[in-house]
């Protein structure tokens, strides 16, 4: 298992969750995965690429095949493809890690332009999923039945965590996020990092620690698409718009 690696071109996507019932990131990511691919740049899928916790099989069934088949292309590129377990698809590591295309790793440890990077789903510094883990598994399952009766449910209650995160005294964090994950963030910057990205939360966004370093989550493909970019050690956050055109476009955050 691969822990560590050297990357100077590398694009971290988080939380596609193909096969749940709301998402639709299938038609968002394919085009972005093209471009990624054909600019030369390494792929981290940062967890949750898959879905098996809230997942429709036929759905599984209808999305993987041309999901992996372009992933593919990275490697007719010569460049790399990473994938870091999540949550909603740990269930399916030793899958991935046969099926031979990518490397699959719990986290990683970036070198690139002299800068330090660590890539983790940060699933482990949710308090929940942390201390009550059967609980926590049920109301996931719960909720992906409430989301093929309801696909409204999800983006409700996505905003409902924006709103309740700009309540709270301390606002240095990511919107829409519990404490916890900056926290988690600046922890592991003490440790030498220059950057921390996470996934999970589907909280896109941006924050500067303490210590000097970056946090930053790259949010989910389930509504509006982002991405972190980590060219030569410079890292940001884009987002994803689709090709007009046959043109590219992104949009710095």
């Amino acid at each position: 298992m691969i822990t560590s690696i050297t990357s100077e071109r590398l694009v971290v996507i988080s939380d596609l969750h193909l096969g749940n019932p709301f998402s639709n990131a299938k038609k968002k990511v394919l085009p972005f995965l093209k471009w990624a691919a054909q600019e030369k740049f390494d792929v981290c899928i940062n967890g949750d690429g898959l879905e098996i916790a809230q997942a429709s099989f036929s759905k599984v069934a209808f999305e993987v095949p041309e999901f992996f088949r372009i992933l593919g292309e990275f490697k007719k590129a010569g460049r790399e493809v990473y994938y870091v377990t999540g949550n909603h698809d740990i269930a399916l590591e030793h899958f991935l890690e046969d099926w031979g295309m990518m490397k699959v790793s719990p986290f990683l440890n970036v070198n690139s332009g002299g800068k330090r990077i660590r890539i983790e789903h940060g699933h482990i510094y949710d308090p929940f999923f942390v201390k009550f883990p059967v609980l926590y598994e049920s109301l996931t399952h719960m909720a992906g039945f409430l989301l093929k009766l309801h696909p409204e449910f999800y983006r409700a209650w996505i905003s409902f965590e924006r709103f309740t995160s700009k309540l709270r005294a301390k606002k240095s964090g990511i919107v829409g996020e519990q404490p916890h994950f900056r926290e988690a963030a600046l922890e592991l910057s003490r440790r030498g990092f220059d950057s921390i990205v996470f996934g999970h939360t589907h909280h896109p966004g941006k924050s500067e620690l303490e210590t000097g370093s970056t946090y930053l989550n790259a949010g989910s493909w389930m509504l509006t698409p982002h991405y972190v970019k980590i060219e030569n050690g410079e890292v940001s956050l884009n987002e994803w718009i689709l090709p007009l055109r046959k043109i590219r476009q992104d949009k710095p955050i």
